[in-house]
C-alpha cells in the first residue's frame, strides 16, 4: 500500500490551511495552544464521496461540507449558526445531513441547555427544523409543551432513507415517545407510545425499537421485546442509589432472544456478554480485558461487534473485523508510537478517515482510499503549534495513604535538562465520574512548555478502571478522593520531581472544586490554586438538583456521607482556612456549574480580605468552548503561576 504525504487537488480548503500554517512561525504562545481545534468530527457520507466536519473559522466553529471527488474541483460549503453552537451532525443520506444545535436556555431562574435538530442538503439547500412545536392534548391545549432535548435520534432507518426515528417528550416531560420523522418535511407519526416511566429507548440495526429504560424516583428498570409486534417484558430492575444495574444492553444479536450487554465480570471490570433474556443466562463473554473496562463498541451494519476499546496506561483498540485488522497493521507500520483510529468510513468499506495522535502530536487526519491504495494527509488539529517543544507523558502509579494504588500520568518539561525539584502543577480531572488518559492535553502541554511538571491522577471514583475502583469513590466527594489528589503531591515531592515550596493545584469543574477544597483539607501543601468553573457550595449544588431529572440519583452515591455535612465539604463554608492566592475563572453562561458558585465564593473571599483574582468570562460556558475564552484563561493562568510559583 502506498503512502503519500501531499494534498490531493480537490482538498483546496486544506491546502490553504496548510500554506497558512507553513507560513506561521511555530509557536507555543497562548494563542497557539488556545486555538479551537482546526478540525473535529470528520465524517464521510455513506458513499464516501463527500465529507463533513466541524472546523475552526476565525475562532468560531462552523460546519464544513466538501466533495471528496476530484471531478468536483474542490466544491465545499460553510454552514454557520446565528444562535447556538453545533453539537453534532450525522449524514442521513449521501446528500442530506441532520444537525444538532445546542444553546443556553432558562425558565424563570433555572438555567439549562436545550437542543434543536435541523436537516439540510450538503450544499446548504432545503433547510428545515425537524421538530415542530408540540401542543398539549388536554384542557390546556393552548399551552405549548416543547422538549428541552430535540436531537435524540434513535435510528437512521437504513431501509427507509426518507425517515428517522426520534425520541421526543410527549405529554410528560422527561418521558419521551418515539416518532418517525420525514427528513424533508418534518411530518411525524408516533411509532412507540405509552410505556410507564420510560426515559430512553433503543432500536436495533433495522430500526425496530426493542429496549426501553425506565426510571421512577430511585427505581430503574429495563424492558425488552423481540419484534415490533411483541409485547414488552421487564428484564431488569434495580435501585439507582443503593443497587447496581445487573447489566446494560449495548446491542442486538441476530437471535431475538439474545442481546449484547455490558456488566462487571468476575474480576471487577466491565466486559461484554451475550445474554439470553428468556433463560436469564449470560451465555458467552465476547469482549473483556484484565485490568480495564471495555468501552467504545463499534458495530457493523449487521449488528456484529467490529471493534472495542479499553484503556490501561495507554488506549487500545481490538478489531474483530478482518478489514479493520488489516488497516490497523498498516497504521502501526507507518505511524509507530502514535495512537491511530478509524474515525469514519464509507458504507462499502473502501474509504476511511484515519486520525493519528500522541501526547506530542495534537492530531493529524488522513484520507485512506482502498480502491487506489493511497493514504493522503489533509489536516492537522493545531496548525502553527510548535510540536517540537511538547513533553512526553509517562504513566506512573503511587500509593494513597490507605495503600490504594492510584494510576497517574506525569509530564515533565522537555526543554529542562535537570528534571528534578521543579515547579509543579497537580491537575485532578473533572467529573468526578471520568478519567484522564494518555494523549495530547492542551492545558498540560501549555504548562510543560512554561517549565512546570504536571501530575494528573485518576483518584478513586474515576471511571474505566473497574467497578470496584469506581465504587471506592462513593461517599468520598470531599474525603478520600481529595486525599488521593494530595497524596499525588506528596509523591512528587518524595520522588524529587517537585520543589515542595513551588506546588500549585489546577483543575476545572470537580477538579476546580478539588483545587479549592484540598486547600482546606491540607493547609500548607500548595502555594496557590487555579479553579475553572468550580463547585464551591455543596448546598447550592444540592438545591439545584431538584431542577434536573436524575441528577440527585447520579451524584448521591458519591456525596452522601454520614460523617460530614455539606458545609464541611464546601469551599464556600471554609474560606477562613484558605490562605494562599487563588485564581478563579467562571463563565456567565455556565449551565453545568452555575456562575453564582464562582461569584459568591469570590465575593466572600474579598470580604475576608483573602488573596483572590476572579475572572468573569462573559457568555462563557463550562467547557471554554469559545476561542477567546480559552486564550484568556491560559494567559491568566500563566501570569498567575509566574507570580506565585
Amino acid at each position: 500500500m502506498g503512502l503519500r504525504f501531499f494534498l490531493l487537488p480537490f482538498l483546496c480548503i486544506n491546502i490553504l490551511t496548510s500554506v497558512q500554517a507553513a507560513e506561521q512561525k511555530p509557536s507555543i504562545s497562548a494563542e497557539a495552544f488556545g486555538q479551537l481545534i482546526n478540525f473535529r468530527s470528520l465524517k464521510l457520507s455513506p458513499d464516501g464521496n463527500r465529507m463533513a466536519s466541524l472546523r475552526n473559522f476565525k475562532g468560531k466553529i462552523s460546519l464544513v461540507t466538501q466533495s471528496m471527488d476530484p471531478a468536483d474541483k474542490g466544491q465545499w460549503y460553510v454552514i454557520d449558526m446565528d444562535k447556538g453552537e453545533f453539537n453534532w451532525f450525522k449524514w442521513l443520506t449521501n446528500d442530506r445531513l441532520a444537525i444538532s444545535v445546542r444553546f443556553p436556555d432558562r425558565i424563570n431562574r433555572v438555567k439549562f441547555i436545550s437542543t434543536r435538530l435541523f436537516a439540510l442538503d450538503w450544499d446548504k439547500k432545503n433547510p428545515i427544523n425537524l421538530v415542530k412545536t408540540q401542543r398539549r392534548p388536554n384542557a390546556l391545549r393552548h399551552a405549548r409543551v416543547i422538549s428541552q432535548l430535540q436531537d435524540n435520534i434513535i435510528s437512521l432507518l437504513p431501509d427507509d432513507p426518507d425517515h428517522i426515528l426520534l425520541a421526543l417528550d410527549g405529554d410528560r416531560q422527561n418521558y419521551p415517545l418515539v416518532y418517525k420523522i420525514n427528513i424533508h418535511t418534518a411530518k411525524r407519526n408516533r411509532v412507540v407510545g405509552i410505556a410507564s416511566h420510560i426515559v430512553a429507548w433503543q432500536a436495533d440495526v433495522k430500526g425496530v425499537v426493542r429496549i426501553g429504560y425506565g426510571a421512577y424516583k430511585t427505581k430503574n428498570r429495563i424492558i425488552y421485546r423481540e419484534t415490533a409486534r411483541s409485547g414488552w417484558a421487564e428484564i431488569a430492575k434495580y435501585d439507582a442509589v443503593d443497587g447496581d444495574a445487573p447489566f446494560d444492553p449495548v446491542g442486538f444479536s441476530p437471535d431475538p432472544k439474545i442481546i449484547y450487554v455490558s456488566k462487571i465480570d468476575e474480576k471487577g471490570f466491565n466486559a461484554i456478554y451475550a445474554y439470553n433474556y428468556k433463560t436469564k443466562e449470560f451465555i458467552e463473554k465476547i469482549a473483556s480485558q484484565d485490568g480495564a473496562d471495555v468501552t467504545g463498541l463499534v458495530f457493523d451494519r449487521q449488528g456484529n461487534i467490529a471493534s472495542y476499546s479499553y484503556m490501561d496506561d495507554m488506549p487500545h483498540v481490538v478489531h474483530l473485523d478482518k478489514l479493520r485488522q488489516r488497516i490497523a497493521r498498516m497504521t502501526d507500520k507507518f505511524f509507530p508510537d502514535q495512537i491511530s483510529e478509524i474515525v469514519s468510513q464509507s458504507r462499502d468499506k473502501k474509504k476511511f478517515i484515519i486520525k493519528t495522535s500522541s501526547p506530542t502530536n495534537p492530531g493529524d487526519y488522513y484520507f485512506l482510499d482502498l480502491k487506489t491504495n493511497k493514504i493522503d494527509w489533509f489536516s492537522e488539529s493545531y496548525p502553527g503549534l510548535d510540536d517540537e517543544k511538547l513533553a512526553p507523558m509517562m504513566p506512573v502509579t503511587y500509593q494513597a495513604r490507605d495503600g490504594l494504588d492510584i494510576p497517574a500520568y506525569l509530564s515533565l518539561p522537555a526543554h529542562v535538562k535537570d528534571q528534578k525539584n521543579l515547579p509543579t502543577i497537580i491537575m485532578p480531572h473533572g467529573g468526578p465520574f471520568a478519567r484522564d488518559g494518555y494523549g495530547f492535553d492542551y492545558w498540560v502541554q501549555f504548562l510543560t512548555t512554561r517549565g512546570y511538571a504536571v501530575l494528573q491522577m485518576n483518584y478513586r471514583g474515576s471511571t474505566g478502571l473497574g467497578g470496584k475502583f469506581q465504587e471506592l469513590g462513593h461517599r468520598e466527594w470531599g474525603g478520600k478522593m481529595l486525599d488521593d489528589i494530595n497524596d499525588g503531591a506528596h509523591w512528587m515531592i518524595e520522588q524529587g520531581y517537585a520543589d515542595p515550596k513551588r506546588i500549585c493545584i489546577v483543575g476545572g469543574s470537580y477538579g476546580g472544586y478539588a483545587a479549592l477544597q484540598t486547600l482546606v483539607k491540607e493547609p500548607g501543601l500548595y502555594k496557590c490554586s487555579v479553579a475553572l468553573a468550580p463547585v464551591t457550595s455543596m448546598i447550592t449544588m444540592f438545591n439545584n438538583f431538584k431542577n434536573f431529572f436524575g441528577q440527585r440519583e447520579r451524584y448521591m452515591p458519591y456525596i452522601r456521607d454520614e460523617n460530614s455535612s455539606l458545609s464541611d465539604i464546601s469551599p464556600y463554608n471554609n474560606i477562613d482556612k484558605i490562605n494562599v492566592p487563588v485564581l478563579l475563572v467562571h463563565g456567565t453562561d455556565d449551565r453545568r456549574v452555575d456562575y453564582k458558585h464562582g461569584n459568591m465564593f469570590a465575593r466572600a473571599m474579598k470580604r475576608k480580605k483573602k488573596n483572590i483574582r476572579f475572572v468573569t468570562l462573559k457568555e462563557g460556558d463550562h467547557h471554554l468552548s469559545r476561542q477567546k475564552h480559552r486564550i484568556r484563561f491560559l494567559k491568566e493562568m500563566e501570569k498567575f503561576l509566574k507570580k506565585n510559583l
